[in-house]
Parts: structure tokens; C-alpha cells; sequence
């Protein structure tokens, strides 16, 4: 069996995305989104999932969007003079003491709100976008917070990732050595403090010119027996890289071919 984690993610970041996600979950389409709890259209994104438990829904980690869900002046080293969080060059320069610590905070305030706003725990948690991965200081955070929490994570680097570096390293614009690097040494932080996640990660179809039905069932095919997968979406509406993705994920070939008996939709909470 073929088990597959059709993730959408930035649930809350708009209400464009907020509907996309809300039409794929209801066209059986997915089972697993990952939220924005700091994003405007999140008490939308909360309210749906308070009334629909069976949309698996993890917190998507941020530090490099939007504004911080705590007080600006408990987070002083992660946003700039706007009160917005740092981008991701200003990240990738940023050795303003006290970050460790306040990233800590706000993580776990961004996993306390969705909790309290949607009456259930999350079921993962991850990182929004790449800039997470590239320093791990930062990432040791998020790896601290899922032992506390005892939640499964993403991983752009899992048992697959021989077959991923090249990919990854062309689209991230970091050496391939740094990501065969940086992807064996997380991987191996996470076994080792025995927390759980899938087997592989798929981020190529919600990339530039992968954004088709076509380019979707090819990748479909690759899924390995036995193995539990995790598929990257963007869906939404008023931007037409989500719409994209949202049209290939409702196209009818790529519907009856989740329909088929040797691949079965889950979510994190089926990690084992």
C-alpha cells in the first residue's frame, strides 16, 4: 500500500487560500493542511476546522512572514522596524541576541493559538519555507518543540534524499554538497530524538512549470509500497500559481488516480 499525505499549506494566510484549501477537503481531494495561526484570514481557516475534524491540520511554523503572534516587544530580535518579521536574507545575517529564545516563544505561542482557536492540538508541525533549513540553530527549535509537544514533523530530507539533492540544491540555490550536508544532519537528529515523520517529501509539483495534472500523476507513479509520503500544495484562489495547483489537483485523471485501491489518502496522525 502507497500511503499518501496530501499536505495544503498556508491555511489562514488569505481568504483566497482559506477557500481553495475548504473546496479540496471537500471534494475529498485532501486530507492534511498546515496552518498560518499570525495570517489574516486564520479565524476563518480556524473556525472550518473546528467543525471538521476529519481535515488533518498541523501549525506551519513562521518567522519570516507577517507579523509575530506575540507582543512585538517580547520579539524585538525577530521583526524589523515595520513590526513585521525579519525576510529571509535578514534572517540568514541576523545574530541579534536573544533570537534563540524568542523564536522559541513565538513558536510556541503560534502552537498555543491554533490549540485554543481550533479545540484540538495540531497534528505536526513544519516550517514555512526553505530559510528554516538553512540554519540549523533555527531549526533546532522547531525539533525541541516537537519533543515537548510529541508531534511528528516535516522533513525536506528523508529517506529519499539521495534522489532529492539535486532537486533540492537547484531549486534552494544552495550547493548540492551543503544539501546532502545539512539533509543528512537533520535527518539525523530526528531519528535520534525519535520523532516521528514520513518517509518522503515531494515538493515538485508546486514549483514553476511542475504545476500541471500531468506533471502531478507522473510524480503519483514514484510513490514507493510500504512508504508513507508527504505531497507539498499550494492551493488557493487570486493568485495564479495557487490556482494552479488547484486546478490540477481537481482535475479528473488526478481524482480517479487517488481513488485507486493501492493508494490511500492519510494524515501525520497515521505516522507511525
Amino acid at each position: 500500500m502507497k500511503r499518501l499525505i496530501i499536505n495544503a499549506d498556508d491555511f489562514g494566510y488569505d481568504e483566497g487560500v482559506v477557500r481553495g484549501i475548504i473546496e479540496l477537503h471537500q471534494e475529498g481531494v485532501i486530507t492534511s493542511t498546515t496552518c498560518m495561526t499570525n495570517m489574516p484570514a486564520w479565524p476563518q481557516a480556524a473556525a472550518y476546522l473546528r467543525s471538521n475534524a476529519s481535515l488533518g491540520a498541523g501549525v506551519h511554523l513562521v518567522f519570516n512572514e507577517g507579523r509575530p503572534v506575540l507582543p512585538i516587544e517580547q520579539v524585538s530580535a525577530l521583526v524589523g522596524a515595520d513590526g513585521q518579521f525579519l525576510n529571509d536574507s535578514q534572517i540568514l545575517r541576523s545574530v541579534r541576541p536573544g533570537t534563540t529564545a524568542q523564536l522559541r516563544a513565538e513558536f510556541r505561542a503560534q502552537i498555543e493559538r491554533f490549540t485554543a482557536d481550533v479545540g484540538r492540538p495540531p497534528d505536526h508541525l513544519d516550517n514555512h519555507c526553505a530559510v528554516s533549513y538553512t540554519r540549523p540553530d533555527r531549526f533546532k527549535v522547531t525539533l525541541e518543540l516537537a519533543r515537548e509537544y510529541n508531534l511528528p514533523i516535516r522533513v525536506p530530507f528523508g529517506d529519499d534524499l539521495e534522489e532529492q539533492a539535486t532537486f533540492l540544491s537547484e531549486r534552494n540555490a544552495l550547493p548540492h554538497w551543503m544539501v546532502r550536508w545539512l539533509g543528512a544532519y537533520f535527518r539525523r537528529r530526528i531519528d535520534r530524538a525519535g520523532i516521528g515523520r514520513p518517509n518522503a517529501f515531494l515538493m515538485q509539483f508546486s514549483t514553476p512549470g511542475n504545476r500541471t495534472p500531468e506533471h502531478l500523476l507522473a510524480l503519483l507513479d514514484t510513490l514507493r509500497d510500504g512508504w508513507l509520503s508527504e505531497l507539498l500544495v499550494h492551493p488557493g484562489y487570486y493568485a495564479d500559481w495557487r490556482e494552479k495547483d488547484l486546478r490540477a489537483l481537481l482535475d479528473p485523471r488526478v481524482r480517479e488516480r487517488l481513488a485507486q485501491p493501492d493508494l490511500q489518502l492519510s494524515t501525520f496522525a497515521d505516522i507511525d
